[in-house]
């Protein structure tokens, strides 16, 4: 008999669909800004009726209110749960997890590891807020900035350990480690959110190394909320990696099996 295969999708920004037979598990899903490059069709996420959440920024809960069908279960931590009440999502649908939770979801086993979101600096906002890029698409600014600083993270960052048929996946929210916390290494496949600051090449390289997974696959890089996102450069990591473990770089909707 043929060994059962895991699915990874990547629909861009942090975006994860993983499928195994009949069970299925969204990760952070998000339709981009309109006028990203990146397109999303409005049914990519139709058919799973299971999310993660790993953080409650907008890039990650922003679009869970249009995926959100009568039977989706979506679990996330208490302030990403409160922001989607608020925005309308039932309670229902929502349920609360924390760190070192375990649970199954299918054919899934999902561990809860208290996780941290990559530090985003005074200096690097202020750069952020007046860079030229952001000055030359103003159109339109309020509205973004109105729906980014409605979901916030609240030091929620959470990342998972996903295991099913034999195979390890490690899930980082956020391209940081929080201090005191046994994580998981030489996971099958850990996903790097690869974006938000100027050093991230270090960063990532240090997270590897603690880590030590058999393959990388590479997300958040995409401009998927303009002006705020940009495309991040990632030939110097992918360089760095490869020698260590099969790095994978896919393109919007694209798929790697483990």
């Amino acid at each position: 008999m043929q060994e059962n295969r895991i699915k990874i999708t990547w629909y861009g920004t942090a975006s994860v669909r993983i499928t195994i037979g009949s069970s299925q598990l969204l990760i952070d899903p998000f339709f981009p800004f309109s006028d990203s490059s990146v397109k999303v069709p409005a049914d990519a996420y139709d058919g799973c009726s299971n999310i993660l959440v790993s953080h409650g920024h907008f890039d990650h809960i922003g679009s869970i209110k249009e995926i959100v069908r009568d039977d989706t279960a979506v679990y996330c931590t208490k302030a990403p749960y409160q922001t989607l009440c608020r925005k309308g999502v039932s309670e229902n649908n929502l349920h609360l997890i924390s760190t070192g939770d375990v649970f199954s979801i299918g054919e899934f086993r999902i561990t809860a590891y208290n996780g941290k979101h990559i530090k985003l600096s005074a200096w690097d906002c202020i750069k952020k807020a007046f860079s030229k890029r952001i000055m030359q698409n103003r159109k339109g600014i309020c509205g973004k900035l109105k729906k980014i600083t409605s979901c916030l993270e609240k030091k929620e960052t959470l990342c998972y350990l996903i295991e099913a048929c034999g195979k390890r996946i490690l899930v980082l929210g956020s391209l940081a480690l929080a201090d005191n916390v046994n994580y998981p290494t030489d996971a099958d496949i850990a996903f790097f959110p690869y974006q938000y600051s100027d050093d991230i090449f270090s960063i990532a390289s240090s997270v590897f190394e603690k880590l030590k997974p058999k393959a990388v696959l590479l997300t958040h890089f995409d401009d998927t909320f303009p002006p705020f996102s940009t495309e991040t450069d990632t030939s110097e990591i992918e360089e760095r990696l490869k020698r260590y473990a099969a790095v994978y770089k896919l393109r919007n909707g694209g798929s790697v099996e483990i």
